[in-house]
Formats: C-alpha cells, structure tokens, sequence
C-alpha cells in the first residue's frame, strides 16, 4: 500500500469530517472521494484509514442514527510537517545523490521517507517540485551488487556483537572460503560497500567487499568491540577503505593545465596547496592508503609528480615505467 495514497486519503477524512460534519460513512467517503480525486479505493481501506486516525488520536465516533462517522472534538488537529518546497527539492536531489548506494538497504529507506515527507504537502507543491528536479541531475559511481540476506545478517551481527561465519571470495581465488569475523563497522565508499572486522583466520582487523561476501550465517559467539577500535585507523576519506598501509605525508606536484582542476576540489581532510611560479602547485595530505594514491595520481597522466616521500616515488617509478614498457 502506498504511504502517499493513505495519507492522501487520511487528510481527505479529516477535511469532510471538520468542515461539512454530515455523518458519512466509509462507502460515501469512498464514493465522494472517486468523484473529487479519480481514485477509487474499497470500503474496508476506508474503515482501515479510519482505524489509522483513531490510533493516531484522532476523535472518530461512529453515529448509529446517522450510520455515519463525526469528531467529538472538533478542535483537534491532524500532525504538520512544516515543510517548503525548497525543502523537498533538496530531498529530491540527495535521493538522485544517493543513488551511488542504491546496492544498501539504506537506499530503499531513504526512498520510503522522502514518499512520507512528500505525502504531508499539498499536491500542487509535490509535483511542481517535481517538475523543478527535473532540471538537476547527478552522475552517480558504478556499484556493486551485494546479497540483501548477507547484508541484514552482517548488520545484524555487528549490532548484538556476534560472530559472522561468512563465506568469501577474494580476488585472488576461485572458489569462497570459510572466515569467522567479528564485525566492527561498515563504511561505503564510490559505490562499494566494506566490513572491518576482526579475522579468527589471521587474527587481525582485516577489511572485506560486501560484494565478495557469498554467505552469511549468525554463530552462537558473542564479542566485545575494542573500545580502542578506530575506523579512521583504517581508511582515508580522501582516498578509500583498502589494506591498511604505513601512514604517510604526501607531496605532489601538478602542472598546468591540471592545477587548476586540482585547486578546485578538496581531495583529502587535511590536505593543503602551495603555488608555485608559472602555475603550477603542490598538494600535500598525510594517508595510509599508498596504493589508491599511484591509481589516483596516474589518472592525471605526465601532469603529476609524486615528490615525497622516497619510497612512495620509488613506487611510482616502478610503476609507471613497467606501464610504459608494454606500449613500447
């Protein structure tokens, strides 16, 4: 049943019983309310809406002798949401936003408010807005499909503190293996979903894809999450939730064109840019995620440099020159 119909339908009742007080029962709601709004709805959905109202405090009394429905206190108001339309067009857009983590259940929840939100305002503002988000769109990451059976026991898991017997396929393997984890906590990140939990297999906080858990069953083991337990520890906003690596303070140069696009972006948290003459720039940030940051600086091509640390350029060197020997 639709949340946007019932309410629809609730305000409906509550109209004819505060303004034209003339006793009607549910088939004349059904019939009078086809006659205003073209919607046609059974008897027993309108004994339900007025079901819905009395729990909602509504004071409904049925009128024997005018087989028809009346409020005995006629100064009671239905609940407001105060709402503009500015409002629902911004919900509007968050949702499109939000459509990178369509693959959680979270997406689906999400949708469900925003139909709730919008069933509270007249129908004159909801479709107008509508009309408005119509000329907003937003490119979302590609994502992941992830099972919703593994994702609610996961969830379930990581809030009573249980152990999950999962089942996973790494990359590097053909077949899925057996792990028990402790679940800690669950990031998303471009459109992919992670679990950090603490591995029974190698004893240690490890990080799994979402969509590379196959299956997921609850054991019987209860745990206590370290209290010293810090997500931050093992992922970088700027740069993503992969195997944690040494933490390090980054230097990197771009070139014009480049450095431009690049001063118009916060990249990481605590990143900062010093210019250069003839336009170019340096970026700094400190993260522990030294791999994403070769993918991320090769995506700028010959117009980035990596400066600092040593070691993280070696890397690149390494790299990029095994890259360009294919092409040779």
């Amino acid at each position: 049943m639709s949340f946007r119909a019932q309410m629809q339908r609730v305000a409906f009742i509550d109209r004819r019983l505060r303004y034209k007080r003339d006793y009607p029962s549910a088939a004349r709601f059904a019939e009078d309310y086809l006659n205003e709004a073209g919607d046609s709805f059974s008897v027993r959905t309108w004994k339900r809406d007025i079901e819905f109202l009395r729990d909602q405090g509504a004071p409904i009394e049925y009128e024997p002798s005018q087989h028809g429905y009346f409020y005995t206190d006629e100064n009671f108001q239905l609940p407001a949401l105060n709402l503009t339309e500015g409002d629902l067009l911004a919900i509007l857009v968050a949702d499109r936003a939000l459509s990178s983590y369509r693959n959680s259940p979270f997406y689906e929840r999400l949708r469900t408010v925003f139909e709730r939100l919008s069933a509270f305002l007249p129908e004159r503002v909801s479709v107008h807005t509508h009309d408005m988000a119509h000329h907003v769109s937003v490119i979302s990451e590609p994502v992941t499909e992830i099972n919703t059976k593994v994702w609610a026991t996961l969830q379930e898991c990581l809030e009573q503190e249980v152990t999950a017997r999962i089942q996973y396929q790494a990359p590097s393997y053909q077949e899925s293996v057996p792990r028990l984890v402790d679940p800690y906590h669950i990031v998303g990140h471009k459109g992919e979903w992670y679990l950090l939990g603490w591995s029974h297999h190698d004893e240690m906080v490890r990080i799994y894809a979402l969509a590379r858990v196959k299956g997921c069953r609850m054991e019987r083991t209860s745990f206590d999450r370290p209290k010293d337990f810090r997500p931050e520890n093992y992922i970088d906003p700027g740069f993503g939730v992969f195997v944690k690596e040494p933490e390090l303070d980054v230097a990197i140069r771009f070139d014009p064109p480049i450095a431009s696009k690049i001063q118009e972006r916060f990249w990481h948290p605590k990143q900062s840019i010093e210019q250069l003459e003839g336009g170019s720039i340096i970026l700094r940030f400190t993260t522990n995620q030294q791999t994403q940051t070769l993918f991320w600086v090769s995506s700028w091509g010959p117009n980035a440099e990596i400066l600092s640390p040593p070691e993280l350029r070696t890397r690149a060197s390494e790299w990029f020159n095994g890259a360009a020997a294919r092409y040779r």
